[in-house]
């Protein structure tokens, strides 16, 4: 599909009870630039996958953060070049996949201690 997120914006308030989000090969690289992440709309979710979807920026994902119930995000196969802490959360995350993306530095793994993420 080629959906972008502004599609998936107009559809918010149908996902209230959504727990998993595929949207995997689609156009949904401007999310958080453009678009406000509700907690309302997506308050159930659980697992959110965004694979090659041709992100290139970490911020374009930190609205999610406000997201309690979200422990499961997959942004494999974008262009991230790197992962920084935002005091806006991910505080229930229990797994970040980031394979085959665009990350050069070693900081980027050091910044993933400082999420506060609850591990149970």
């Amino acid at each position: 599909m080629s959906l972008d997120w502004s599609q998936i914006d107009i559809l918010a308030p149908t996902l209230i009870y959504i727990e998993q989000l595929y949207l995997v090969r689609n156009n949904c690289s401007k999310i958080s630039s453009e678009y406000q992440i509700s907690k309302e709309y997506f308050k159930n979710l659980r697992y959110l996958n965004l694979e090659q979807n041709g992100i290139e920026s970490w911020d374009e994902l930190t609205g999610f953060g406000v997201l309690r119930e979200l422990k499961f995000l997959i942004v494999n196969k974008n262009k991230i070049q790197n992962i920084h802490y935002n005091k806006r959360g991910f505080r229930g995350l229990k797994s970040l996949s980031f394979e085959d993306n665009l990350i050069s530095s070693w900081k980027t793994f050091d910044e993933l201690n400082r999420f506060d993420c609850k591990i149970e």
